[in-house]
């Protein structure tokens, strides 16, 4: 039986490798079908990845510990990787049958289905089995469209809709567990190379290293102002240079000085719970790739910066200069900052720190300066995107924003997708999931309380039905509270 089975397995390898040698470079549809037998074959490797899996869990159920030691002796995978492909198993086959199901129909890789019920572990006990596969159904409407990492951090989302309070708990442990952590970690070390350099490594607190960045960033010369000197350098020469700054005005003022004289400007991010508690995780702006702060954590950063809190679209907020100015102001740069978060070109991890404003109505046709008509680009990707009136316009990578959302999505050009059809970041689709919800609720509604046990905060109405012609006093109010609650920075 294993022989044959062997046999069969080699025969469609090669079928797939008489396939791959029989594609001709030179035609035209050789792209196209390049294409799908990588997808094929990547769908065939997840079905494969799920047998193996269901496999694995067959003879746990019936007790074949030869089975079993065989994997985790076998010399292809590391130990720890033998472990984790045991215990996904196991929760395929008796927790999550509807995620082992896409994994062996090839709608799902190994890697989401690891990615989702890692998390999906956390669920708690008292859920049925018809709770537990609404979950699972909601997660998998996404997974054509989400890889791993997102898949984690949507799922982790549906865990705090069904277990709010254990969510909160773990997130507020996560976070101390952390901090200490990063405390205990810091260190700096000046090592010289005895070639007439010395070299400089660290690690810091996320809340102190976002303190030296502000200041870095402040007194980082402009890549124009070394021309004169004819040197082209790299971002990280001229941030190089911004710390030997920082050195030499603190030794000869005493002080810190950060864009002419203030203290450094960190914005931070936090929801509207977190803004009126002070309990809570805040986001350092732009911060994607790095983990929040805890609510402790901002206000012992609030004793040393200025601390802006990011309410987008109130009337305080002028995001619109119109075509009296080309250039982004602060404000519209901030506000972009939050809403794309970084470059949005789909598949770009540039930060917003080194992106580009760009226009997508150019200035030069039109265009206004105001957030209606901004995105933030990498410098390759501007330069990718930016519209050439030689070219047609179906030649092009072109950049538009939905109509209904506001948020922006880029459509790449006839010869990369004969269709034209629009892409969006995933970090843009995962801001979007988190504010709707990833599907329908995953458990049902609480009991309705007693009218005299409702909080005044539960029967306020949603903020989104607040009044738009009240916005700038909402962010005023905004501000207020804040400062209440975090502290005035400049006091």
């Amino acid at each position: 039986m294993s022989d044959s089975m062997r046999e069969m397995g080699q025969r469609y390898i090669a079928a797939l490798w008489d396939t791959a040698h029989s594609l001709d470079a030179d035609s035209a549809a050789a792209a196209e079908r390049l294409g799908g037998l990588v997808e094929s074959i990547a769908e065939s490797v997840a079905q494969l990845e799920g047998l193996r899996l269901h496999l694995l869990n067959e003879a746990r159920l019936t007790a074949a510990d030869a089975v079993i030691d065989a994997v985790k002796q076998s010399v292809r995978t590391t130990p720890g990787q033998a472990a984790g492909a045991l215990k996904l198993s196991f929760d395929l086959g008796d927790r999550f049958p509807l995620i082992g199901a896409a994994l062996q129909e090839g709608r799902i890789s190994v890697a989401q289905a690891d990615a989702i019920v890692t998390v999906l572990r956390k669920l708690p006990t008292r859920l049925t089995r018809g709770e537990v596969r609404r979950c699972e159904e909601s997660i998998l409407d996404q997974a054509d469209t989400l890889g791993p990492g997102e898949l984690r951090t949507l799922t982790t989302f549906l865990l705090e809709l069904v277990d709010p309070d254990q969510a909160e708990a773990d997130e507020a442990k996560r976070l101390a567990r952390e901090e200490r952590s990063a405390h205990r970690a810091r260190y700096l070390s000046l090592a010289p190379d005895h070639h007439g350099s010395t070299r400089i490594s660290g690690q810091l607190p996320v809340a102190d290293a976002a303190l030296l960045e502000a200041q870095l960033d402040a007194l980082m010369p402009s890549a124009e102002s070394y021309k004169k000197y004819g040197e082209t350098p790299s971002k990280g020469a001229r941030r190089a240079d911004a710390l030997v700054l920082l050195t030499q005005t603190a030794a000869s003022t005493g002080t810190l000085p950060a864009h002419g004289g203030d203290r450094p400007t960190v914005h931070i991010t936090l929801d509207y719970d977190t803004l009126t508690t002070g309990l809570g995780e805040v986001g350092l702006l732009g911060g994607s790739e790095v983990t929040g702060l805890s609510a402790g954590a901002a206000r012992r950063l609030a004793c040393d910066a200025n601390l802006i809190p990011i309410v987008l679209g109130g009337e305080s907020q002028p995001l619109d200069v119109g075509r009296d100015h080309r250039l982004v102001t602060t404000p519209i740069r901030t506000a972009l900052e939050e809403r794309d978060g970084g470059c949005i070109f789909p598949g770009c991890t540039a930060p917003h720190a080194v992106c580009e404003a760009h226009h997508i109505l150019p200035w030069w046709a039109g265009g206004i300066t105001a957030l209606s008509n901004l995105t933030l680009l990498c410098p390759f990707h501007h330069q990718l995107v930016e519209p050439d009136p030689q070219q047609s316009e179906e030649s092009q990578w072109t950049v538009h924003l939905d109509e209904v959302t506001g948020l922006p999505w880029v459509t790449p050009p006839r010869h990369i997708d004969p269709a034209r059809r629009p892409r969006q970041h995933t970090r843009i689709k995962l801001r979007q999931l988190r504010a709707t919800g990833p599907g329908a609720p995953p458990c049902p509604e609480p009991a309705e309380e007693p009218e005299s046990s409702k909080s005044p905060a539960r029967d306020a109405p949603p903020r989104d039905s607040i009044d738009p012609d009240s916005a700038g006093s909402r962010v005023e109010e905004l501000i207020r509270r804040s400062t209440a609650i975090w502290g005035d920075p400049d006091g």
